[in-house]
């Protein structure tokens, strides 16, 4: 492999080996419960969804077209993410010079939370990824970030609307854009042309499924996740630097340190010090307000990943201007990085798919044993015909959490005609996915997880299907020790059908 590597350009190498690196952990880890769940995306086309715009919905779509299995699936991020990287690389070039691109593509490659969540995951910051790298690709050749002609508001309209059909973080790129714009007189003046409105124009007519489909369902994305923010009335002061804390940790320390280097004033003699601004200015609001929300809700790790993947540039300028080979009082952080970091990736990935230190490691402390990969449920199931003969001939599959139909699905595949649905507090998608006739007249099966913790706890099944009937239950192993178990029962056919989703 590194013999066939050396006839390409540095580029291409560094593209090449991380594509191969990510084909590998897809094909050891098993699916993620976002993974389980965006996985009706794709079989459940429409202009947006409840809790993200559109774009995963895409990548679902072409990885069912595939066939749905979990590698199937991640295939759309691992390819995306690799020409993220290329575009990357060309705009840091043209910032900084193409040394400092190659170090932007290293870092990307490296970080397990950037490629986690952009090249390797079915998530929404895999598609959201190549379009800032696509933004970032078009400024660093627009320096006044503001179109000046036709084609250049037709390009920046046609980016800002496929970034606003990505994820609702776009929408704060948008703004700190808008306020980069409105910052500096030149850039003002350029916006009273007509060129820019002709760039809204384009930005509106592209972002528009996101749009109609919050006119058509009563606004339920904006109030979703509104609402998320207004679930607690008190502020933790511990949960920002713990936040930070853990970001530093996923984007392995080392890398971590750098990309909060690379927001620190640059010497003077620093290149292009207005993409430097540039660049700080639309990562900042990102970091800001996600960091100061973790003390009043729960943030996910992936929601600072565009943050850090737009400060990439400055990290891969700040390790081009280094003293070559390496700097003497930085050498110890390039030991760590490569000598540390991919054996700990690879231990990672096959203790959460193999369970090899399940024997060693404290009860409860890896949860990822919850995680069902589709070959082992599938063998589960089988393993009771009564169960197994129930989903196959069953005409609705139930859960009790809205992400775990997902894992059945992929365990089934072939073997089932079944719709999906969940009965749950959070049902998410769901409700919204429902036929006309909600089900009526449909025979199903619903399934639970038993609480590891307490197995002796009785389960609460939904009242609302009717009459229920025992189908028995299902253990799952990983590493020889068991992991998951999971009840069954049989229902239907429903005389009523199901509700669809309640008005806001």
């Amino acid at each position: 492999m590194v013999t066939f590597l050396r006839r390409f350009s540095p580029l291409a190498q560094l593209l090449v080996a991380g594509l191969v690196a990510r084909i590998l952990l897809a094909l050891v880890l098993p699916p993620g419960y976002d993974e389980a769940y965006y996985l009706f995306y794709g079989r459940h086309p429409n202009l947006s969804y409840l809790d993200h715009p559109v774009a995963v919905g895409v990548w679902s779509l072409v990885g069912n077209a595939l066939g749905g299995s979990i590698v199937a699936l991640r295939l759309p991020s691992l390819l995306s993410y690799t020409a993220a990287l290329a575009l990357l690389a060309s705009a840091t070039g043209r910032w900084f010079g193409p040394k400092a691109g190659l170090w932007s593509v290293a870092v990307g490659s490296l970080s397990p939370l950037l490629f986690a969540c952009g090249g390797l995951l079915l998530l929404p910051d895999s598609p959201l990824l190549l379009v800032l790298a696509a933004l970032m690709w078009w400024l660093s050749r627009h320096p006044l970030a503001v179109p000046s002609n036709a084609r250049q508001a037709a390009g920046l309209g046609a980016l800002l609307g496929l970034l606003t059909l990505c994820k609702y973080h776009s929408l704060l790129v948008l703004l700190a854009l808008l306020g980069w714009s409105l910052a500096n007189a030149e850039r003002r003046a350029a916006l009273a042309k007509p060129w820019p409105w002709l760039g809204v124009g384009v930005w509106a007519a592209v972002s528009s499924p996101l749009w109609i489909w919050n006119l058509q369902h009563h606004w339920a994305s904006f109030l979703f996740h509104g609402g998320r923010t207004l679930g607690e009335h008190t502020y933790n002061l511990s949960g920002p630097p713990l936040f930070l804390l853990t970001q530093l940790l996923l984007l392995f320390p080392t890398i971590g340190l750098l990309l909060w280097a690379s927001l620190l004033p640059q010497e003077r003699t620093a290149a292009n010090p207005q993409a430097r601004q540039l660049l700080r200015c639309l990562a900042l609001p990102i970091l800001i307000t996600f960091t100061l929300l973790s003390g009043r809700m729960q943030v996910l790790s992936s929601w600072l990943v565009p943050a850090w993947w737009l400060l990439l540039p400055l990290a891969g300028d700040w390790l081009a201007r280094r003293p070559t080979p390496w700097p003497s009082g930085l050498a110890w952080s390039r030991t760590i990085t490569l000598g540390l970091l991919p054996p700990l990736l690879a231990l990672a990935a096959v203790q959460v798919r193999f369970g090899v230190l399940d024997r060693v490691l404290p009860p409860g402390m890896d949860t990822s044993n919850q995680l069902m990969p589709a070959d082992s449920l599938r063998q589960a199931l089988k393993s009771n015909p009564r169960v197994w003969a129930a989903l196959s001939q069953a005409d609705v599959i139930a859960s009790r959490r809205y992400e775990l139909p997902g894992f059945l699905a992929l365990a089934l595949n072939q073997h089932s005609r079944a719709a999906y649905t969940s009965f749950s507090g959070d049902p998410r998608g769901f409700t919204y996915w429902l036929p006309a006739d909600g089900y009526r007249g449909a025979r199903g099966v619903i399934f639970a997880l038993e609480d590891p913790g307490h197995p002796e706890d009785r389960i609460e099944w939904p009242k609302e299907v009717g009459p229920l009937t025992p189908l028995g239950s299902v253990q799952l192993q990983r590493g020889g020790l068991p992991s998951v178990r999971l009840q069954f029962v049989g229902f239907g056919p429903l005389v009523q059908p199901l509700p669809g989703p309640p008005a806001p």
